[in-house]
């Protein structure tokens, strides 16, 4: 077992990372994954099937992609919150927001993923796109997840896998392991941030791992799916009612 600080320290580190990268982070997003990093944000948003009068959660937002993805829809919902630990992300964030003239429905505020600073039972779905690698806590962040929504509202997780074919888990792994970290810190200017990303994917659990972590966190009704040959996978499930 890790000594209580770790945690916090492996934080501060990962919070300083995502603000150093943020000026870069959107145009790295689309080079480093040929531009399917768009495709996989619209797919997951689909699994929320946004209608009108409802309150979405955008956790670990980042620069508000997804926010605004949720905000284009039509009929869009009627309230969307974003929250994310890094202020630089959020700084980029808000000025999106603003530059598309989403801000009546769009808001965005500092938090972390593990305590949140909102009320129970007040969300109609929660997604989070590729930052559940990130939480420091996963199991905490998942409960937390589960305390904002309402009964029966539904959590959607979009997060890396490995594809299943031998071959492409070998090429894939070969990119994201050698090729990846070094196009990153050139564009980036920071060292570790992408050799960061291939370790948080691998220490991550997959496919029915991570549907027991959503199970054992109140989930019901819990189902995954695979994109791109297994590159990502989307994640489903319900809070009990």
């Amino acid at each position: 077992m890790r000594a209580p600080h770790s945690n916090v320290t492996m934080t501060s580190s990962i919070h300083d990372m995502f603000d150093s990268i943020a000026p870069r982070y959107d145009f790295l997003n689309g080079l480093l994954s040929a531009g399917r990093d768009r495709y996989w944000r619209k797919m997951a948003v689909d699994e929320l099937e946004p209608v009108a009068d409802r309150v979405f959660l955008d956790v670990a937002t980042g620069t508000a992609d997804v926010a605004l993805e949720l905000a284009s829809r039509d009929p869009a919902p009627s309230r969307i919150v974003g929250v994310d630990f890094s202020t630089a992300m959020l700084r980029l964030g808000k000025d999106k927001v603003l530059a598309r003239n989403a801000q009546s429905s769009v808001r965005l505020f500092s938090g972390a993923a593990e305590r949140l600073p909102l009320k129970s039972n007040i969300f109609d779905g929660a997604i989070s796109a590729f930052g559940a690698r990130n939480f420091s806590n996963l199991n905490d962040g998942i409960r937390e997840i589960h305390r904002v929504l309402k009964p029966r509202g539904k959590i959607v997780i979009l997060e890396f896998s490995f594809p299943r074919n031998g071959f492409l888990q070998w090429l894939y792994r070969l990119y994201f392991g050698k090729v990846l970290p070094v196009i990153g810190r050139w564009i980036s200017g920071h060292k570790g941030a992408y050799f960061y990303l291939p370790d948080s994917v691998e220490n991550f659990p997959k496919g029915a791992a991570f549907s027991t972590v959503l199970e054992e966190n109140g989930f019901a009704s819990i189902s995954f799916k695979e994109l791109t040959f297994g590159v990502v996978t989307v994640y489903t499930g319900f809070k009990h009612a």
